[in-house]
């Protein structure tokens, strides 16, 4: 096989296997871990059935590693906004931001798959324990950000760990709302981190 070729087939298998991912999020999502088939999978995304068998050993393996996959980019995206040469405010406006970027369905259908593995009788105490981990690691980041703010004068008192997991309830609130209705709310950022500021700190902040 020439170089050229090599580098196709790998264009090809990787294009594959995000096609399958994507197909993964929404089918377990909405049918859950236990009656999603790697049929639905497959037919979603327009592949073969066969063919989930040269990319994955098996359902669970799949299911596993798009769960690692979100985890990773929210990971990521948090990371990033600590990284910003911003106020914290800035950092928690921008992160906002990126993560109600993109289509509402699937920012739902990734929530409610990461709820589904933080509570899933099919993955082992290891897996599930190592999901946990990684979800504590993305609030972490933000509690980071939330008691600079604080040091700032930017965010109210408290628990930086508590308020970070309030934050997201709330970010998450909001996507299963517009999931669910005719007239989705318009995502506002000072709304969003209303709850956050102290008296007096408003407006977009660099």
């Amino acid at each position: 096989m020439t170089p050229k070729n090599e580098e196709q087939f790998k264009k090809i298998r990787d294009q594959r296997q995000q096609e399958l991912r994507r197909s993964a999020i929404q089918m377990f999502s909405q049918k859950g871990f236990a009656a999603a088939k790697i049929s639905d999978i497959t037919s979603h995304a327009n592949l073969s059935h066969g063919l989930f068998y040269h990319y994955f050993t098996s359902k669970e393996e799949l299911y596993i590693e798009v769960i690692q996959e979100i985890l990773a980019d929210f990971i990521e995206l948090v990371e990033e906004a600590n990284e910003l040469q911003k106020s914290s405010l800035g950092k928690m406006e921008w992160l906002t931001d990126a993560t109600h970027s993109g289509s509402i369905r699937e920012g739902v259908y990734r929530h409610i798959l990461i709820l589904q593995a933080l509570y899933s009788d099919h993955l082992n105490e290891p897996v599930k324990l190592e999901i946990v981990a990684l979800y504590k690691r993305a609030v972490d980041g933000i509690a980071t950000i939330i008691q600079e703010g604080q040091q700032e004068g930017h965010f109210i008192e408290g628990d930086p760990e508590e308020l970070a997991t309030y934050h997201l309830a709330l970010a998450h609130g909001l996507l299963l709302w517009n999931a669910r209705t005719d007239s989705p709310i318009e995502l506002s950022t000072e709304k969003v981190l209303r709850q956050l500021k102290r008296s007096g700190n408003g407006g977009m902040c660099q």
